[in-house]
């Protein structure tokens, strides 16, 4: 069904023309009067598709009825250049001899071309010699298009109607554009109108009535306001949809919503609508409402609109104001921003727009944001929608957006002004550091064009910096997809062409170590070949190469915490190239993390991630965010771990499934999770890292023991000794057998226990106290204390057991490894009968567990308090969690504003009850009267 099918079909339902009836009913009374002899003019004005021509031809039909001859006439643009083009459309059916006319002679020529000098007045004196048969309608739609012959004959005509039973009915556009309108058909009559009416918009129940005469009377309530909605009580915008609707239900059920997108209406009935009502205006019309199709997002819309538009400003508020009084714009907008009535009509006006013109609007809204000083995301926006600008600040814009959404986790956002940015004009260095950091964030996000960017930007950069950083990027991107040895191919030739640089020679060794970490072969062969040049010529290695090879002597039992931090801090007071900094912070803030040394760990991590802006893959910018994590876990802060963005982005990775490729960090997240009790987020965490394959990287090794912390903690020790003996076997085919890293013996000694097998725990617990002492701090002592005391039990176990408890106590700060140990300690003191000890040492435990984070170990020490026979402390909670739900119910009626007496008479209580609850609540909540009860409600978890 088309648009005019349709209408044909509206209006032969009389409920359509409800809310247009009185022109109809005024032009039929000056019918009359005119078959009485006197004339009149009617004029009909009203906006573009607000149903002139439907008003103007039911009138004509209803004078055919009554007898009198009605001769119409369409108005147009294209035809407006005719001379009297009106008027001999008038009357071409009598000017073409297809009707008898006999008030006009035989031998008269109608041409026009022969008689222009006086044919105004031998159609005048036509007119006159026909109204002595019958009156006469003269019906004109759209006269502000007539041509300028036809407006003065027609005007004329006006001006003598008194003397002729004529009725003289014209419809006119009304609205209020942006260029002042033409002078109206009255005005150059010179005369009143004697019936003027003005067509406004339709209502939401005239509009509804059209939907249900189409669609059916049981169309969906959501559908029925949405088509109300988008059709703006325009009756040719709705008539346009409601034709696609019905277009649309010959093929599939019509949709519960209107879509937001003019594609699934296919037949495009009103994108050629919008258009019709577009061309309609004039041209500074059009582009206003094209730019504020595609600003109404920008937050001073009002002010851009004219500017962008090339529009006067002071008739933009007056041409707003007009669209929201037809509903074609939401009626008082909350933000104050005019916005399309329904995204489908913004959608249907944006379709109008081409290419260029969306480019000219975009490209002079970018530049007027970044004229008067926006903030460079807001320009980029529109940068993002155009071609190459060509000029400087449209580069520094892109990349100061990028560099922005980079810091507040949108890399989508980030990946597209980046790849904006290559559009333009770019030197060779600007090219390349733009390359890399999109190949970084690309490889992070997973996207396989991240390799290419970066081998590209690697092939681009002249700076040997840039060259560096390109090529430690790619390494870690190829590491990423299990590349190692392309990546330590990479760095291979890239340090064979710094033979004669020292420092850069030492930052390709320091990059090329770090990443063959990855592969246990790769890391034990580049370590056997420092340490031959530490031995041959020990000038030759960087301070980045001794640090690494104090990690390898740490890990592998060597060397005490205490020779580590003296090395450590010699290595700091060396003055190094800006290149090799980072590498030598994220070295030396690890062996400081490993010997509890943690201040001084987070102020090499702070200074690292600070004084250098690293790329994301940069390995030395991955190995300070591992300290970072681990210092948080090993503090006990497991939510700030958590939450904090800077390790999971704006986004938290391990909660949204957009996993970190750090697998160290993940399994930081997975620690923290177990400790606090949040074991199905866990087991999710758990799963979703494991689905991604194994691997011979270290951070594989420290996942296995989290996920083995995991299982020990939901009651699986079976698998979780698995986790930690091919943890163990991982870790000793790379020659790290230090607990420092990861305790998996004292871990396996746990799940030995709890599978009933101490002569199995024994031994591991033995070794791994052995090595402890070598690095001699109180974490891993009393760990591994903690773990013997365990498997060996009895009084032996006793003493090692207090042993513990005192190396922990004794530690520069409280280490959440306390806690278990209190709990083996006082479950010692059960086992050996003294009692009273145990509940004293217990009670310390639970009340530990219940000041720290520690949730999953506060119902052990629970549990453990029943089994010595005490009944343990009630847990005191604060906040709203702490009232009763009776005190709770109270509360809230005193914030509601009720009285006690009237809280006792709606409960059925004692004011003295009411009274209890309330000096209850308000300790529980720490305040003082019921004046800040609310704001401790609302704060309060």
């Amino acid at each position: 069904m088309t648009v005019t099918s349709l209408q044909g079909h509206l209006h032969e339902h009389p409920g359509t023309l409800w809310e247009r009836t009185e022109p109809l009913a005024r032009g039929r009374a000056l019918l009359d009067r005119a078959r009485a002899g006197a004339g009149g003019l009617l004029v009909i004005r009203g906006a573009t598709g607000s149903g002139r021509t439907a008003v103007l031809e039911t009138l004509a039909r209803d004078a055919a009825h009554r007898g009198t001859t009605a001769l119409r006439a369409r108005c147009s643009d294209q035809e407006s250049d005719a001379a009297f083009g009106v008027v001999l459309q008038m009357f071409d059916t009598f000017l073409q001899g297809r009707t008898a006319v006999p008030w006009v002679a035989d031998d008269t020529r109608w041409d026009g071309s022969l008689y222009a000098a006086d044919l105004p007045s031998r159609l005048w004196s036509a007119l006159r010699s026909h109204t002595a048969r019958a009156p006469v309608l003269l019906a004109v739609d759209d006269i502000h298009l007539a041509d300028a012959s036809s407006r003065r004959w027609l005007a004329q005509v006006a001006r003598r109607l008194d003397r002729l039973p004529v009725l003289l009915a014209v419809t006119e556009r009304c609205q209020y554009d942006l260029v002042l309108p033409r002078p109206a058909f009255t005005d150059h009559c010179g005369r009143p109108a004697d019936a003027h009416c003005v067509l406004g918009p339709l209502g939401p129940a005239a509009s509804a009535d059209v939907v249900r005469s189409v669609l059916g009377k049981d169309v969906p309530q959501p559908l029925l306001d949405d088509c109300v909605q988008a059709g703006g009580g325009n009756p040719l915008l709705l008539h346009a949809l409601l034709a696609d609707l019905h277009e649309l239900a010959a093929d599939e059920p019509v949709p519960l919503r209107l879509p937001e997108r003019c594609a699934p209406l296919h037949h495009g009935a009103l994108n050629g609508a919008v258009t019709r009502w577009l061309h309609s205006a004039d041209a500074g019309t059009r582009t206003a409402a094209r730019v504020l199709a595609e600003l109404q997002d920008e937050e001073d819309v009002l002010t851009l609109l004219p500017r962008v538009a090339g529009s006067d400003p002071s008739r933009t508020g007056g041409w707003i104001d007009e669209l929201t009084r037809q509903g074609l714009l939401r009626p008082a907008p909350p933000d104050g921003r005019p916005a399309f009535a329904h995204p489908l009509l913004r959608e249907a006006v944006r379709n109008t727009v081409d290419r260029q013109q969306r480019t000219d609007i975009h490209r002079r809204t970018a530049e007027l944001l970044h004229s008067r000083g926006d903030r460079d995301d807001a320009v980029a926006r529109h940068l993002l929608a155009v071609p190459a600008v060509g000029e400087p600040w449209a580069v520094d814009t892109l990349l100061a957006a990028a560099a922005r959404a980079v810091r507040a986790g949108r890399t989508a956002e980030a990946i597209a002004c980046l790849r904006r940015v290559l559009e333009e004009p770019l030197s060779v260095r600007r090219r390349g550091e733009a390359l890399t950091e999109l190949g970084c964030l690309e490889a992070q996000d997973e996207r396989p064009c991240g390799v290419r960017h970066l081998a590209e930007a690697l092939r681009l950069q002249r700076h040997v910096a840039g060259k560096v950083r390109a090529a430690a990027s790619l390494g870690a991107a190829l590491v990423a997809r299990g590349e190692v040895h392309t990546a330590l191919d990479v760095l291979g030739d890239l340090a064979d062409e710094f033979t004669g640089s020292a420092d850069l020679a030492h930052a390709v060794q320091a990059a090329t170590a770090l990443v063959a970490s990855h592969d246990g072969d790769s890391w034990l062969r580049v370590v056997a070949e420092l340490r031959r040049i530490g031995a041959q010529a020990p000038e030759r290695l960087a301070p980045t190469a001794r640090a690494l090879l104090t990690e390898y002597g740490a890990t592998a039992g060597h060397l005490s915490a205490a020779e580590v931090m003296g090395r450590a801090r010699a290595l700091m007071t060396v003055p190094l190239d800006p290149l090799l900094e980072p590498y030598l912070l994220a070295s030396t803030a690890t062996l400081a993390q490993w010997a509890d040394a943690l201040p001084e760990a987070e102020a090499w991590v702070a200074r690292g991630l600070a004084a250098h802006r690293l790329p994301k893959l940069h390995p030395g910018r991955q190995s300070l965010l591992s300290v970072h994590a681990e210092t948080l876990v090993m503090r006990g802060r497991y939510r700030a771990l958590l939450a904090d963005t800077s390790l999971w982005g704006t986004r938290t990775g391990w909660q949204a499934g957009t996993l970190s490729d750090n697998a160290h960090l993940n399994a930081q997240a997975l620690i923290a999770l177990t400790e606090t009790g949040r074991l199905t987020e866990a087991c999710r965490l758990a799963d979703d890292v494991t689905a991604r394959g194994t691997n011979g990287s270290w951070e594989w090794s420290e996942f296995l023991y989290a996920r083995g912390t995991l299982r020990l903690a939901s009651g699986d020790p079976g698998r979780a000794l698995a986790d930690f003996l091919e943890c163990g076997r991982r870790q000793s085919a790379r020659q790290v057998v230090s607990p420092v890293v990861t305790p998996w013996r004292s871990a396996a000694a746990d799940c030995h226990l709890a599978l009933g097998s101490p002569e199995h725990a024994v031994p591991l617990a033995t070794e791994e106290h052995g090595l402890a002492l070598i690095w001699g701090t109180p974490r891993t002592v009393g760990r591994a204390l903690r773990a013997l005391a365990a498997a060996l039990g009895g009084r032996h176990g006793l003493e090692l057991a207090q042993q513990a408890v005192t190396v922990l106590r004794n530690a520069a700060e409280p280490l959440p490894e306390l806690i278990p140990a209190l709990l083996s300690l006082g479950t010692a003191y059960h086992h050996c009968g003294q009692r009273l000890q145990a509940r004293e040492v217990l009670r310390e435990a639970a009340r530990r567990a219940e000041r720290t984070e520690a949730v999953r170990l506060r119902p052990a020490a629970q549990e453990a308090l029943r089994g010595c026979g005490a009944r343990p402390r009630r847990t005191r909670h604060t906040g709203s969690v702490a009232l009763t739900p009776s005190e709770h119910r109270v509360a809230l009626l005193v914030v509601a504003g009720h009285s006690n007496s009237e809280i006792a008479a709606l409960l059925h209580v004692a004011v003295r009850t009411v009274e209890t609850h309330l000096t209850h609540a308000y300790r529980k909540l720490g305040i003082r009267g019921r004046a800040d009860l609310a704001a401790a409600l609302k704060a309060s978890p």
